[in-house]
This record gives C-alpha cells, sequence and structure tokens, in this order.
C-alpha cells in the first residue's frame, strides 16, 4: 500500500465468537496487516469466554481492545462510546464502522485532523430497521461516511439515503480458511439415492431453516438416503422445534449445534449441497451476503440459496448454484436435481468462484478504496 495508513476498526462483532460481521472484520485486519497496514480493532465478542477470547488475541499480529457488557445497557453503550471517543484522537488516517452501534457511533465522533477519512460497511440488517428513530441515525452516518463499502448490491439496494457514484463501491464478502489445519480436500461423488445436504450460520428465522425442512419430504422423496446437516449457535428455534422433533425428519437430521473449524471442516467435506434459504424479517433484517456459502464452494459444494438477498452475489446462478424461492418447495427440488445430475460440473465451478473471493484477492480492492480517498 502506497503512502503511510493507521486504520481503526471498529466492529460490532468479532472472533472468536460468531457472526459475518465479526468474520469480515478479522479478515479485513488481517489482510490489511500482511499489505503492511497499521491496524488496530475495537469490537466485543458475545458468546465466547474470556479465556477464549485472551488465546485468540494473542495469537494476531494487530491490536484488539474489547468492549465489556455491565448489568446496565445504558453504562454498556456509554462505556464503549467513551473508549471509543478516546482513541479515535490517536492519528488515525481511516476508520471503518462495521455494525449497528458503531455506525451509530460516528455520528458522535470529530474528524480530528483533515486527512482522517470515514467508511462504513453496509452488511444486512444493520443499516435496515422498523425502528425510527435507529433508522434516523443510520441515515445520518451513512451521510457523514466519505465512503460507503456494501457487501452485496441486495445490501446497497436498501441503503434508505441517496449516494453519489463517487462514494460507494460494492466490494463482495471474501473468505479465508485456516491452512494450519490442513485439511485434505477431496473430490466430490453424487450417488443415486444419496444426498448430504449442509446449512452453516446461527439458527434463527431469519437464516430460513424452517424454508429447508418446507423442502426436505419432496428432497427425501426422490433421495431417500438424504441427510440435513445443521451446523451453528441455537439461537432461535421458534420456527424449527417442531421439525426438530418430527419422528419423520429422525433419520434425515444432525443438529451440531456450534462446533470448531476443524470440526466444521469435516462436515463438509462429507456434504455435497450447501443449502441457505434465508428471508427478509419484518424488523428489517435480511442477508447481506452469506460467507458460509463461499467457503462451502471452497471445499466443492455448490450451493442454493435464496433470490431477493444477498445471496444473489454470493450465489453465481447457474454456476456455483442455483438460486430459488425460498418458499417454493418444488422450485427447491429441481435445483436440487438439477445440480445432482451436472455435480461434477457445478462442483469444479464451486471451487472456481470460492477462489475469486478468497481474501487475498478482496483485500486488493480495500487497498485500492483506501489508496482513492485520500
Amino acid at each position: 500500500m502506497n503512502g503511510y495508513k493507521k486504520i481503526l476498526i471498529i466492529s460490532s462483532e468479532f472472533p472468536p465468537g460468531p457472526g459475518g460481521i465479526g468474520n469480515h472484520a478479522y479478515n479485513l485486519a488481517k489482510f490489511l496487516k500482511i499489505n503492511s497496514t497499521e491496524v488496530k480493532v475495537l469490537s466485543v465478542s458475545d458468546f465466547a469466554e474470556s479465556k477464549e477470547e485472551n488465546e485468540f488475541d494473542a495469537k494476531q499480529n494487530f491490536e484488539i481492545e474489547r468492549f465489556s457488557r455491565y448489568n446496565s445497557r445504558l453504562k454498556t453503550y456509554l462505556k464503549r462510546i467513551q473508549i471509543i471517543l478516546s482513541e479515535v484522537k490517536n492519528s488515525y488516517t481511516h476508520i471503518i464502522f462495521s455494525g449497528r452501534f458503531p455506525l451509530m457511533t460516528s455520528i458522535l465522533l470529530k474528524k480530528y485532523n483533515e486527512k482522517i477519512k470515514f467508511i462504513s460497511i453496509v452488511h444486512g440488517g444493520d443499516i435496515n430497521t422498523n425502528n425510527q428513530p435507529e433508522q434516523y441515525f443510520i441515515n445520518k452516518a451513512l451521510s457523514r461516511a466519505d465512503f460507503i463499502i456494501p457487501v452485496s448490491n441486495y445490501s446497497k439496494s436498501k441503503i434508505k439515503i441517496k449516494l453519489s457514484r463517487e462514494k460507494v463501491e460494492v466490494i463482495p464478502n471474501g473468505f479465508d480458511v485456516n491452512e494450519n489445519l490442513n485439511f485434505d480436500i477431496k473430490e466430490k461423488v453424487l450417488s443415486n439415492g444419496y444426498l448430504n445436504l449442509v446449512s452453516v450460520g446461527t439458527v434463527w428465522p431469519r437464516k430460513g431453516h424452517h424454508n429447508v425442512f418446507n423442502a426436505l419430504p419432496v428432497i427425501i422423496s426422490d433421495r431417500p438416503h438424504t441427510k440435513y446437516n445443521i451446523i451453528g449457535r441455537l439461537a432461535d428455534l421458534s420456527r424449527v422445534q417442531r421439525n426438530f422433533d418430527d419422528i419423520k425428519f429422525k433419520d434425515h437430521l444432525k443438529v451440531y449445534g456450534e462446533v470448531p473449524d476443524i470440526k466444521k471442516f469435516e462436515i463438509l467435506e462429507q456434504s455435497h449441497i450447501f443449502i441457505l434459504l434465508s428471508e427478509s424479517q419484518s424488523s428489517g433484517d435480511f442477508e447481506g451476503f452469506g460467507i458460509a456459502v463461499i467457503e462451502a464452494n471452497y471445499f466443492g459444494l455448490p450451493a442454493i440459496g435464496s433470490k431477493q438477498s444477498g445471496l444473489e452475489d454470493s450465489i453465481k446462478d447457474g454456476v456455483s448454484g442455483i438460486l430459488v424461492d425460498p418458499k417454493n418447495k418444488e422450485e427447491i427440488r429441481k435445483a436440487i436435481n438439477t445440480i445432482a445430475e451436472n455435480y461434477s460440473v457445478f462442483s469444479s465451478a464451486a471451487k472456481q468462484w470460492a477462489d475469486q473471493h478468497h481474501w487475498s484477492r478482496i483485500i486488493q480492492r480495500y487497498i485500492k478504496v483506501l489508496e482513492g480517498i485520500n
């Protein structure tokens, strides 16, 4: 990267806690550092123990400062704002805001020198809410940004303010698999009657696991040995608990919950098709991209995902997978049969699509933006 850069990333999520926003923020920091950029991260990791956080942080070559949670929500946010206000005085050239709270916080910050630039990342529900006061502050934050980076064209379409073309660029999410795990990826073969489906992501209504269950009986009728594997934190089972308990799915379902990366990779390696039938929520939440799709592609899994979502950018329709109406079980059935009948072609194309989204490539687009808005 030409010229000195000192970048602060403020994110609403960060590993070892789960979440796509955290995955994005981590890899952005990691690959900026690889490209000789000074980086610090301010974030919080929910659903992770302090020991996990400390072990994770010790392995990184950039600084991470984590916010604390208190019994009082007001105290929690006031403390975070205090830390952010203090930190931004430290001669940063760019501040990257990722997630709803960081975005809204940006309107409180002074630009302590003329060179500092504010960059807002637009994911999913972080910029779209039915809460009018919150939406006002989100819109104000985006208006104040020097540059806005949506992670998909669908995310860009949900921005509720007018943007100049020079101020916004869609940069898709990327993936990076921990090469230290030395995982051996074998060529996949799909046998008649056998099918291992897999979904990766927090189990809650937006991820649309219930839509997969809706289509599962017709899938099983075509392929009697179908297995549906679910990986991810079990956050809200209101739409799927009856399916989990349904005797007819007993031999076709495996719910893993959260698992370490090595276990997740083992499951992906043993699966055939990745399926994510996300749906937008009345709260304004929606699927911004779907990093798990690209990660599954890396293992040779073609993907089936929802139209009218950020998955339209993470799946190259008809090539790395197929986009469907998540409510239309016959459309889902047809997609599975199309992939199964041309499995080696789809699997090979999925790997190539993943390669285009490796963070070593994606970061170059971020660097170009950082260079261009000096």
